[in-house]
């Protein structure tokens, strides 16, 4: 048996295709192997802007694909049995799975399995899971495809990206455009290890706050978040974010509307979180002054609101 001196297997190899927008890379997934009667399966948390749209949905509707959503818990993760229901019920061609936040579901080995013994592609929406994949390797491996949002987790003004895994049988409709070496630019391993950094600060920061904890028990912080999501329970959520925006805090509410095409009768789970989710900073700007000046103030804010 010969060894050779370099590697020289594509084994590993990841085709990456660059896009102004994530969802312009997702739009191009679904061209390459959906037709006009496929389903796709969404998570039921999506949110909607007026002024961006739905980045996940609106590339399902203008492929004028059939759908189904799947409920999600008031804890942002994956209801597992009804997702197990749905991909019985009919023949489900793309499954969508949401890295929320940089977060990965505690059943995220199990969904990918569920899918794959119905024969779904699995596309994995890592628009906010950058470091969490390319950093952390907790993402973006199991399923056939990915999407990336550069601009919405590094200081650029657009870029999406498309990677295909090995598993992806399809070919898209041009060649492999390597122009996302913008992510080469930066130091990605201290930007993920400063962000964790500030999440475990901030959560250490918050634990004193009453009406306010983490979404998930990040106890042990091993994923890169884009935001760290906590739930509001005392006071009115959108008040509070104009509040603290007023102060220059720099919160957002990134699901605060969900499309309409969820229904609030059948998914009452996520339109409850959509109204109690505000999402605080850990990005790679912030310092430890800022993030206790940033609870400090929403601690004060939330005093306020509730003695009116």
């Amino acid at each position: 048996m010969i060894i050779e001196k370099i590697a020289t297997e594509k084994n590993y190899m990841r085709r990456l295709y660059s896009f102004d927008r994530a969802r312009d890379g997702f739009k191009a997934f679904l061209s390459a192997c959906t037709e006009r009667n496929n389903t796709i399966l969404l998570p039921s948390f999506i949110g909607w802007s007026s002024r961006e749209g739905s980045g996940v949905f609106d590339p399902v509707k203008e492929q004028g694909l059939n759908y189904e959503f799947y409920k999600m818990t008031e804890m942002l993760t994956v209801d597992v049995s009804d997702l197990r229901q749905k991909l019985q019920g009919k023949k489900i061609k793309v499954l969508v799975l949401i890295h929320y936040f940089g977060h990965v579901d505690p059943s995220y080995y199990e969904i990918i399995k569920l899918a794959k013994d119905h024969g779904c592609l699995i596309l994995e929406d890592e628009a906010h899971a950058l470091y969490t994949d390319i950093i952390d390797g907790a993402s973006g491996r199991q399923g056939d495809a990915s999407i990336f949002s550069v601009h919405k987790m590094l200081p650029e003004k657009k870029g999406g990206i498309l990677v295909l895994n090995n598993t992806f049988p399809y070919s898209l409709s041009f060649h492999d455009d390597y122009s996302d070496v913008v992510l080469m630019k930066y130091d990605l391993y201290s930007i993920a290890l400063k962000r964790k950094q500030n999440t475990a600060i901030l959560l250490e920061l918050l634990s004193g706050i009453e009406g306010v904890h983490p979404l998930w028990n990040l106890d042990s912080i091993k994923e890169t978040l884009q935001t760290c999501p906590v739930i509001i329970e005392d006071v009115n959520r959108d008040v509070l974010y104009e509040r603290m925006n007023e102060k220059g805090m720099g919160v957002v509410t990134l699901y605060h509307t969900l499309i309409p095409e969820i229904d609030k009768d059948i998914f009452h789970e996520s339109y409850r979180l959509s109204k109690r989710i505000l999402n605080l900073p850990v990005h790679q700007d912030v310092s430890e002054k800022q993030l206790k000046q940033l609870v400090m103030t929403l601690n004060e804010t939330i005093k306020e609101l509730k003695s009116k």
